[in-house]
């Protein structure tokens, strides 16, 4: 698949870098122009924009605990599914009307969330080898999602770049730096943008195609979904004055290099793990 994707990777390159080099050139210029905290669809997708990566663990955990033969690796499934979920709720609490025990409401309603998807996917039925090929994606998705967060917040404290918002909240931007500069750990984490790298979680569908031959024929849509949702997110966190163009052009990159990592594992040993063979 990653041959089949080929035009599409070196497109996504192609642009992240030209953002990359405008970033260098324009970063505070067109922040200053964007600005506007107040927009809803921005603000909306600065609250939901991450919801790809906090539902990896939720669905990750559900397959596991479905496919899974041993009894360890089946609750092992299920404590990831429901922690997931748990956290998910967190995640999505500031939606709920509630004003006391706010988290503990949060959570519950969580940990609810996993317990219907574990109840749903009981009434699903999937033949051996989709199984296992599920089971392998969902181990995949779980490693990816580890991986990103790891590079994404060691790179924040590493770059130490201010936010743009901070600069407009201190009434000056002289504590602005390229993309480039790294500053070290200072308690600034805008380079570059978890958000952007959260969204582009969603890069995962691309992966599909190795569990199922009906997502073949669709490969174009598990690129271009991603791609549309990916930049949507990353546009607003510089309208809201979270992110520069380099911090979300970074994130979508090291989001997008780890799913494209994982693609090269999986073909590798495609065979061995039960996935239906690169074309």
């Amino acid at each position: 698949m990653v041959k089949k994707y080929r035009p599409y990777i070196l497109f996504f390159y192609a642009a992240s870098v030209c953002a990359l080099i405008a970033g260098a050139l324009v970063d505070l210029k067109l922040d200053i122009w964007l600005n506007d905290p107040n927009d809803a669809f921005s603000v909306w997708l600065q609250n939901t924009g991450e919801m790809p990566s906090r539902l990896i663990c939720p669905f990750a955990g559900t397959v596991l605990f479905y496919t899974c033969e041993k009894k360890w690796q089946k609750a092992a499934g299920f404590l990831i599914a429901i922690c997931g979920s748990a956290y998910f709720g967190y995640y999505v609490g500031k939606y709920f009307f509630v004003e006391q025990h706010r988290m503990a409401f949060s959570i519950l309603w969580g940990v609810g969330f996993g317990l219907f998807v574990l109840l749903f996917a009981s009434k699903i039925r999937l033949s051996k080898d989709t199984a296992a090929a599920l089971r392998t994606l969902a181990v995949a998705g779980i490693v990816v999602m580890a991986v990103q967060l790891c590079a994404i917040e060691g790179m924040k404290y590493l770059w130490g770049r201010v936010r743009f918002r901070d600069l407009l909240a201190a009434g000056s931007y002289d504590a602005f730096t390229p993309w480039y500069q790294i500053n070290g750990i200072n308690g600034n984490k805008s380079f570059p943008s978890g958000h952007t790298a959260g969204a582009a979680m969603s890069y995962l569908f691309m992966l599909l195609p190795y569990a199922s031959e009906k997502w073949r024929k669709r490969y174009v849509l598990l690129f271009a979904g991603p791609f549309v949702y990916t930049s949507a997110v990353a546009f607003t966190r510089l309208v809201v004055g979270a992110h520069y163009l380099s911090d979300v052009a970074m994130g979508g990159i090291v989001g997008f290099t780890t799913v494209l990592i994982a693609m090269a594992v999986l073909e590798k040993n495609g065979q061995r793990w039960h996935l239906l063979p690169a074309v």
